[in-house]
């Protein structure tokens, strides 16, 4: 240990001996942060338009123009006087002719060329014959490929460009003539915005409008029957002669309207039922509604209220008519479990008239404010609960006090026969419904059935091309009354195949990267790094002076790691050098300077071992695998480029090669660490150190006299040294 010891005080003193040899050690410390420094600087940020806004692009312009809606219209002289005020490209207005040569020979990096009949093509959308229009892109990549895909983002924003001009020209042009741009179309704003709302609601709840008509239509079909049923006992208790008519004719009678009637009472059961479940469904939508009003758009917001006003229609739809059936039942039996049923049901009626109030004061609100709040909303929440609650409690008292009186109807009738005079007064008592009025009920729920299942049909037939259009509407943006109007009066499909974007691309990123130059730099503080190694055993011994009495009997093992730990404090310190130049100087992006560091001396440590035991085991032969390291490790460890896209070779042994775990420790430190990978990483690089001692102790010995031999040899050949 104290020969160790002993080679690195010598070498440490060595180094100020005099001032061209502490010249020599600075250059060999601050040459390497040079590399990360130029080279992160010359791509700080190739796509930014600071940056490449020298970049000749010609444009040719050949577009002859066209006619739409008795306009002319020349859209690709609108491009090129767009483009005349762009500055993210030098863009070069020039002939066919000249453009194609200047590519050819490098001075133009790519070309545009608006074709003949580009604003043939753009307009044909108002005829039956649409077809897209198109731009024909060129590149040169032989002379910087670099430059080619620069170059081949700016003709995709281009295009992007031409469309939403485009768009707005011919929305201009073909409703210029329908009076519904400018400040008339901003001063129906609100008209057409309303449109757009119940279009798309329409759409929502086109399966709840025809499940509705349904429901309409089984309940109407259903209070037919009742009356049907109920129309021959109104009948008898106005024919009934008391004096006239025996026991058993009464009897006969009565038997004969016992299932109609039990048939009645049942769909009272089934009727109570499903308007339960409506409550339930409306209770579920304001609650819906009291979610979205924080976070939703006022288009998905409106769309709910319109589908609860619906569901309160049809909630209402389904207990009035069961309120009424129970009136008139009551009306001859006076149970008091049916008049507390028919209680119940008239306060859900009185609730469901003031949420529909409430449900069209909110749209009112929404319209104005473009808004909701939750405690807006807190009262009719509380409305439809109580309606829910209303329901329920109507349900449980049918099945307790009410299901088993309307049962026995019937068989008291029957059983108090013998008390027939008591029991066709009671039956006379009827007199207020008359036959007529019955007919008029009957006739009135038929035709209530006939036309919802007419209305119903149609709906279904035209369900698809309202999606449709919604569809279209529900892409456009409030404030862009144009684009809306074009849904509206053209063929959806045709626009929105030909014209609109399908969606928005909301970029994001886990670990963002402020800059191209930042995102690179831990390819280069590796790369500087190991070049720093490799500048040192290019230019420093890895052999101590022998010929002094005091190394003279030295082992190869001392050696070996005296001389390791002068080549160790040097590559340190270049490492330090390399990354507080980087921050200070090129202000890069580095979420963690104590990841980065930490990664900075791991990797010093590692390529130093690496690159000094080759040297010291092979001399010139180990220098030069050393520059073969850097060439192999930077094509496969997935420093550049996704290790992915790399051949099958490198897919398999890149987990062995150290740049992987240098370059993904230092974008950990760059992007934001995830701790577990950064535990990976210096784990790994860790073990390779470790392996790297073990393999020079053991080698260097071993391998030192055939090493020499083969030097030897080619030294004598008068080619090396």
């Amino acid at each position: 240990m104290q020969n160790v010891k002993a080679i690195y005080q010598r070498d440490l003193r060595a180094m100020r001996s005099s001032p061209f040899v502490i010249i020599t050690f600075l250059a060999l410390c601050i040459l390497p942060s040079l590399y990360t420094l130029i080279n992160v600087r010359a791509i700080w940020n190739p796509y930014d338009t600071s940056e490449i806004k020298n970049i000749p692009v010609a444009v040719v312009n050949r577009d002859k123009g066209a006619t739409l809606a008795g306009k002319k219209l020349n859209v690709g002289q609108t491009v090129v006087n767009t483009l005349k005020n762009d500055h993210q490209l030098n863009w070069k207005f020039a002939s066919a002719k000249t453009a194609a040569t200047k590519l050819r020979s490098g001075q133009y990096y790519a070309e545009i060329v608006i074709p003949k009949n580009f604003s043939k093509s753009l307009s044909s959308i108002a005829g039956s014959h649409a077809h897209k229009a198109k731009l024909v892109y060129r590149a040169n990549s032989r002379d910087s490929p670099m430059g080619g895909k620069i170059t081949e983002t700016a003709a995709k924003t281009l295009v992007n460009q031409v469309q939403t001009n485009f768009l707005e020209t011919v929305n201009t042009t073909i409703f210029s003539k329908l009076n519904l741009l400018g400040d008339k179309a901003q001063s129906q704003k609100a008209e057409i915005l309303e449109l757009k709302d119940w279009i798309i609601t329409l759409s929502n709840s086109m399966d709840l409008a025809t499940g509705a008509l349904s429901e309409i239509n089984q309940t109407s079909t259903n209070m037919a029957a009742i009356l049907t049923g109920l129309k021959p006992v109104m009948t008898a208790s106005q024919n009934v002669d008391v004096l006239q008519t025996t026991n058993t004719e009464t009897i006969s009678s009565l038997h004969s309207v016992q299932k109609t009637i039990n048939k009645a009472f049942t769909s009272l059961n089934t009727n109570l039922t499903s308007a339960n479940s409506s409550a339930s469904r409306l209770n579920n939508t304001l609650k819906q509604l009291n979610s979205e009003v924080g976070s939703s758009s006022r288009s998905t917001v409106n769309t709910t209220l319109n589908r609860a006003i619906s569901q309160v229609d049809l909630l209402k739809g389904q207990v009035t008519p069961l309120q009424s059936f129970l009136k008139s039942v009551n009306s001859q039996s006076k149970l008091q479990g049916l008049t507390g049923l028919y209680n119940t049901l008239g306060n859900a009626v009185t609730l469901l008239n003031s949420v529909k109030t409430q449900l069209k004061s909110l749209k009112s609100t929404l319209s104005t404010t473009g808004k909701l709040t939750s405690s807006d909303i807190s009262s009719t929440l509380t409305s439809t609960q109580q309606i829910t609650s209303n329901l329920n409690s109507a349900l449980s008292q049918y099945n307790t006090s009410v299901k088993g009186h309307l049962n026995s109807i019937s068989s008291n009738l029957i059983s108090a026969v013998t008390k027939s005079q008591t029991i066709l007064s009671e039956l006379q008592q009827a007199k207020g419904i008359n036959q007529d009025y019955l007919d008029n009920a009957i006739k009135g729920n038929k035709l209530i059935a006939s036309s919802t299942a007419d209305l119903d049909t149609k709906l279904t037939s035209y369900q698809d091309d309202i999606k449709t259009i919604a569809n279209q509407l529900k892409l456009t943006n409030d404030s862009d009354i144009v684009s809306i109007i074009t849904v509206l009066q053209n063929n959806p499909k045709t626009m929105g195949n030909t014209l609109v974007s399908l969606f928005n691309v909301k970029d994001e990123s886990i670990y963002k990267v402020s800059s191209f130059g930042s995102a690179f730099l831990p390819t280069y503080l590796t790369l500087s790094i190991w070049v720093g190694c490799t500048m040192l055993v290019m230019v420093l011994h890895t052999t101590i002076p022998r010929e002094n009495r005091r190394f003279r009997n030295m082992t190869v093992h001392e050696e070996y790691f005296g001389k390791m730990l002068t080549f160790g404090t040097i590559s340190l310190i270049q490492t330090t050098i390399i990354i507080f130049s980087a921050v200070l100087l090129l202000h890069v992006q580095v979420e963690s300077l104590f990841i980065m560091l930490l990664f900075g001396f791991l990797t010093s440590i590692l390529f130093t071992t690496i690159v000094f035991t080759l040297a010291s085991t092979f001399g010139n032969l180990g220098k030069a695998g050393v520059i073969f390291l850097v060439a192999l490790q930077l094509a496969g460890s997935g420093a550049l480029y996704p290790i992915q896209l790399n051949p099958l070779f490198y897919r398999v042994v890149y987990r062995f090669f150290p740049f992987a775990y240098s370059v993904g420790g230092f974008r950990e430190a760059v992007g934001g660490p995830n701790m577990e990978t950064v535990f990976t990483d210096a784990f790994a690089l860790l073990l390779m150190i470790i392996v790297t001692l073990l393999l020079g102790y053991f080698l260097k010995a071993r391998l030192q006299r055939f090493t020499r031999r083969i030097l030897s040899d080619f030294s004598k050949t008068g080619l090396g040294q």
